[in-house]
């Protein structure tokens, strides 16, 4: 009977939980999609941005290598790696700044709900919504520049885009708990961010960058992600013998998300602050 009692009280407590949890996204999304700015950054700029570059240089090809690959084709991975920087780097840097600056965290602290049920009902919501929105960019693409891709590749593509939003909000949250101002956290995750979209070969071919630079830019998170993205949409398509991306093998590119993420991680944990 004790027993019985027990798993009842684990039961319930279970499914409040679950329900808390639920509660959390919900009120993350509806907080997302009214936030007139991260709407216009996070998926309007890019959507825009590839519409100019598509216009410019879509249609351009290279053949040079075995397959052909139309410049749009190559732009819209990148651009949708750096819809991941600016939801991650600057929007969960400054949300989670936000919380705190507003005593929000203060009060979540004084309730039953977990701090990790906060933060995870961040990351399903900027993942599903990092998704959709990768999903939208191709669409967009396919409509208006006839881009092709590889249809096996897209769904190849889905979990690097997962990692890769998971490991910008990773960094984001570093950002915040290494900074304490909104406005200061919001500078500095422009200033990380703004290297990470030049150097990180999203739209720039690695062989536009001097010698040195190409060196430094296999190390960057963005440029791990573009080749995680990138890859299987345009696996026809040799990029490294076509100097378009740099010669980096796929697992050492999770190895390298994963060490930042970890990273990330312990920074966070380090200098978190609840207000």
């Amino acid at each position: 009977m004790e027993t019985f009692a027990q798993t009842s009280v684990q039961t319930r407590s279970g499914s409040a939980s679950l329900r808390r949890f639920w509660l959390l996204l919900q009120a993350d999304f509806l907080m997302y999609i009214r936030n007139r700015a991260a709407m216009f950054w996070v998926i309007l700029f890019p959507i825009g941005l590839m519409l100019v570059l598509g216009a410019i240089y879509g249609n351009q090809t290279d053949g040079a290598a075995s397959g052909s690959v139309t410049a749009i084709s190559f732009i819209t991975p990148g651009l949708i790696v750096l819809s991941l920087m600016s939801s991650g780097l600057i929007g969960n840097s400054s949300v989670m700044a936000q919380y705190r600056e507003r005593g929000i965290l203060r009060r979540v602290q004084t309730t039953p709900l977990p701090v990790q049920h906060l933060i995870l009902a961040r990351i399903g919501m900027q993942s599903t919504l990092s998704v959709g929105q990768a999903a939208l960019m191709i669409i967009v693409s396919i409509l208006v520049f006839n881009a092709r891709y590889e249809t096996g590749g897209l769904l190849e593509a889905i979990p690097a885009i997962i990692l890769g939003s998971i490991v910008f909000m990773a960094l984001g949250q570093a950002i915040a708990a290494l900074v304490r101002k909104v406005d200061t956290v919001q500078v500095v995750a422009q200033a990380i961010n703004f290297p990470l979209m030049f150097l990180g070969c999203l739209w720039i071919p690695v062989s536009a960058l001097p010698d040195w630079l190409q060196e430094v830019s296999k190390f960057l998170p963005s440029t791990l992600v573009a080749i995680l993205v990138r890859t299987p949409m345009i696996s026809s398509v040799d990029l490294v013998a076509l100097k378009i991306q740099p010669d980096v093998a796929l697992p050492i590119c999770v190895a390298g998300l994963f060490v930042y993420l970890i990273a990330a991680i312990v920074v966070s944990a380090r200098f978190f602050k609840w207000s």
